[in-house]
């Protein structure tokens, strides 16, 4: 028989290119394994309602790109089209959150839409996904964008700028697609044809649409906060301008996804890095220059598995980041190179916890050593250590740490 070719869609993945994916993976795995991340895998396939129920009806996703098929006993499955809603199911399903405590996890996998492929966007594509689990609060959605941080300057890349917004609780999103809708019906938009379907079901995946997005000024998200969710936002520019992060306010960002809620998050390319995207995939436009995306779910593990657990997490899709890694020379690939060996697993708070709790602490974690800083601490630039192996308490210099 003639040799068939490859499926449209997908791609073949072979030295250099598998080389380059591989020292991506070890890079990345290293950073998550210094900030205590546990790795999980998944089926390939879902149940199709894990799906339906949880990424929202009216996506893109579920309305026309998800591979779906019924097995020989007609259950409906789902090639997985993104990472979330399984390590969800995984979480409840294997009782792996314990009260008080964070849980953080990540995977490697491929996942599968029904897309126009084009260079740089496939029907099967790899992602990278990250998952905090069971924290809530500004301190949790700063060490996310921190690791991201981390993620990316470990790759060589430091030119990017976060693009926030805040979606805020139910309450806010409905107020926000009450606007919206009144918007669109005074100004009578020419909207296409699925924004027009969109706008009867879910307004705010309006704002998804490549073609529509830019035919208006619409409504500002943020005149839709309310006084708490002002405080929040103020809460987290202030610890992203104590670190010196790289931000801008997108009040259009919402995500493609219905699950998210509070912080949503892209990282923008730099000029630089634009260009060098443009020049390999001419039809990006500016929605796709985005090499990662993410933002918080708190009330997901609710609707799926009953689980009051606060969640955030982000995803990295690696066919866009090895194009630019590739073209850039960011990355020396040896097909010799082991994954470097790191003598040091840190972890700390995401929550502001009283002295008392130590003992418990300790007790969950098995550190070596245990470090102890504090407005006091900061103040005298010593810094408290405990010894948890030996018992023994005693200060150091921050300079000497």
């Amino acid at each position: 028989m003639s040799l068939p070719n490859k499926p449209r869609g997908t791609q073949d993945i072979y030295p250099f290119r598998s080389l380059l994916y591989q020292k991506i993976q070890q890079i990345i795995t290293g950073i998550l394994h210094k900030n205590n991340y546990q790795p999980i895998i998944f089926p390939t396939f879902e149940a199709e309602e894990l799906f339906t129920s949880s990424l929202g009806s009216t996506t893109d996703i579920i309305h026309k790109e998800m591979y779906t098929f019924l097995d020989k006993k007609g259950r409906e499955l789902a090639l997985r089209p993104e990472g979330t809603a399984s390590t969800v199911r995984l979480v409840c399903q294997n009782k792996l959150i314990k009260e008080g405590y964070p849980l953080k996890l990540y995977y490697w996998a491929n996942m599968f839409r029904y897309e126009r492929p084009q260079k740089g966007r496939y029907r099967e594509f790899w992602q990278l996904g990250v998952e905090l689990v069971n924290v809530r609060g500004v301190i949790s959605d700063y060490q996310i964008l921190k690791l991201v941080t981390d993620i990316l300057g470990g790759l060589g890349i430091e030119d990017f700028v976060f693009k926030l917004n805040y979606l805020g609780d139910k309450e806010t999103k409905e107020k926000y697609k009450s606007e919206l809708k009144k918007f669109v019906e005074k100004n009578r938009l020419d909207l296409c044809e699925d924004c027009q379907r969109r706008y009867q079901t879910n307004p705010l995946r309006i704002l998804d649409c490549l073609l529509c997005k830019n035919k208006s000024s619409f409504p500002s998200y943020k005149d839709a906060w309310d006084e708490k969710d002002k405080e929040y936002v103020k809460e987290v520019n202030q610890l992203l301008d104590k670190f010196n992060f790289p931000y801008q306010y997108d009040y259009y960002l919402v995500r493609g996804l219905d699950y998210y809620d509070g912080v949503v998050f892209e990282v923008d390319l730099g000029t630089e890095m634009r260009k060098c995207l443009t020049e390999q995939i001419p039809s990006i436009t500016e929605g796709q220059k985005a090499i990662l995306g993410g933002g918080r779910y708190d009330k997901l593990y609710q609707e799926i598995g009953g689980i009051d657990a606060p969640a955030l997490g982000f995803a990295i899709g690696i066919e866009r980041l090895a194009d630019y890694l590739e073209k850039k020379n960011l990355l020396k690939v040896d097909n010799k190179e082991e994954l470097a060996k790191f003598s040091l697993v840190i972890d700390y708070n995401l929550e502001i916890r009283k002295i008392k709790t130590l003992p418990k602490i300790i007790d969950y974690y098995q550190p070596r050593i245990l470090i102890m800083l504090g407005e006091k601490e900061l103040k005298d630039k010593k810094i408290l250590i405990k010894d948890c192996q030996k018992g023994q308490n005693f200060l150091v210099e921050k300079e000497k740490l």
